[in-house]
């Protein structure tokens, strides 16, 4: 098939060029944003060159726009390996590198690969627990909050108990906030008209949790009624008063994790919560 080359005369357009005058191989042609520059001919006629750059310095990115984890840091552009134009980016980890503007702008590089790696470590923490007494305990909080489908959801979300945000799609920062699971328990909030939340979940024995769950089905009584009993006396409990107002001062200002409290003021787990359920 026989194309027909474009005729390169004076005052004929060229996309965004205006042809002024002919220079040889080159001419001299206006842009419409009023720039004038000298172009090859072939560049014209091709359609490889339609304005002086104007339209693609419109579409420029500029210093200190985000994108994910990136912010950009020069508007200087580079070209890369395969021609393609790249920016230079700071990570929220500190790493500096050249992305590929294309990529930023379509948003499919979000990181330095920081995040993917980060995606990685959770995974693996996750499937190392998928299992687990803490994961299940993590997605039944989440069910009885959320899925109106579920037989304790009138009781739990549809009473307006929520789960925390840290909590709601992390079940690493909720492993790291409760901690591991005494056997024999599971979580438990202390003060039940609030939420699935650091500083008032804890870990109870099994019985107590099913005892919580009648009297909440029995609307006589009042919520201050169904806050979980210590498994043991006040004077059973070992420990000296000064460790326990530490404990329950740690606990009031956020520390869910029972596990950590025992270990770090040298006590039983059971008697951590015990101190807790005790002082509510």
């Amino acid at each position: 098939m026989e194309t027909t080359k474009r005729v390169i005369n004076i005052s004929g357009k060229f996309g965004s060029w205006t042809v002024l005058e002919k220079q040889g191989k080159q001419v001299l042609c206006k842009c419409d944003c009023g720039i004038q520059k000298l172009v090859y001919s072939h560049t014209l006629t091709n359609g490889r060159s339609t304005n002086c750059g104007c339209k693609k310095r419109k579409e420029s990115i500029p210093v200190g726009a985000n994108f994910g984890r990136l912010t950009v840091i020069s508007d200087v552009e580079v070209k890369g390996k395969r021609g393609e134009l790249l920016l230079l980016t700071l990570c929220r980890c500190g790493t500096q590198k050249y992305v590929s503007k294309n990529s930023l702008k379509r948003g499919l590089t979000q990181s330095c690969g920081c995040l993917q790696r980060d995606s990685l470590k959770t995974d693996k923490t996750i499937h190392g627990h998928c299992k687990s007494h803490e994961y299940n305990s993590w997605l039944h909080i989440k069910r009885i909050c959320y899925n109106k489908n579920h037989h304790q959801y009138k009781y739990h979300g549809g009473c307006g108990i929520e789960v925390d945000a840290s909590w709601r799609d992390n079940f690493t920062q909720f492993l790291k906030d409760m901690g591991l699971a005494p056997e024999g328990t599971v979580i438990s909030r202390i003060d039940q008209e609030s939420d699935f939340a650091p500083g008032n979940c804890l870990w109870i024995p099994r019985k107590e949790h099913y005892r919580q769950i009648h009297l909440l089905r029995r609307k006589e009584f009042l919520i201050s009624q169904i806050l979980p009993k210590p498994v043991v006396t006040n004077s059973e409990i070992n420990v000296s008063p000064n460790i326990v107002r530490a404990i329950i001062k740690d606990h009031a200002n956020g520390e869910a994790n029972m596990n950590k409290l025992a270990t770090q003021y040298k006590i039983s787990t059971q008697d951590a919560i015990n101190i807790i359920l005790h002082h509510v």
